[in-house]
């Protein structure tokens, strides 16, 4: 049975990334998903907003904080569903919740368990604060 990890980030990610596992590696699978919320876009667009002088350091942080609620929420709504779709398949599988830096939580994931392929959205390039992602051998959905 072959082992696939799939990475949830925020909310641009949908239920959909699961069908399209699937459709690659078949139903005969154990999936392990990764719900991650990361700071480093939010940090980014209230330093953006900072800069810009939009607002100060003060409110600037209590919209980063609003933010990532909001994402978080997002994300805890998106794990309930694929936790029901894939219970509903009758598919195998793990899922988690952590909250960090995007790259270091699937580094340190990748590095403790194997996994035949691994799954995201997030782009494969540098993202906003935080380190290239092309070394962990990501396919993108």
């Amino acid at each position: 049975m072959k082992k696939i990890l799939v990475i949830f980030t925020g909310t641009r990610d949908d239920i959909e990334i699961i069908n399209r596992v699937l459709e690659r590696e078949g139903e005969n699978i154990f999936i392990e998903i990764v719900f991650i919320l990361s700071e480093a876009i939010p940090s980014n667009f209230s330093t953006w907003l900072m800069y810009m002088g939009f607002l100060g350091e003060e409110p600037t942080k209590e919209i980063k904080d609003l933010i990532l609620k909001e994402i978080e929420r997002d994300l805890i709504e998106r794990k309930k569903e694929v936790e029901e779709l894939l219970t509903k398949k009758g598919i195998s599988f793990k899922t988690e919740f952590k909250k960090g830096d995007f790259y270091q939580i699937v580094k340190d994931i990748t590095q403790k368990e194997k996994f035949d392929s691994v799954y995201t959205s997030k782009a494969r390039d540098v993202i906003i604060g935080e380190e290239s992602l092309k070394d962990l051998k990501i396919k993108e959905l």
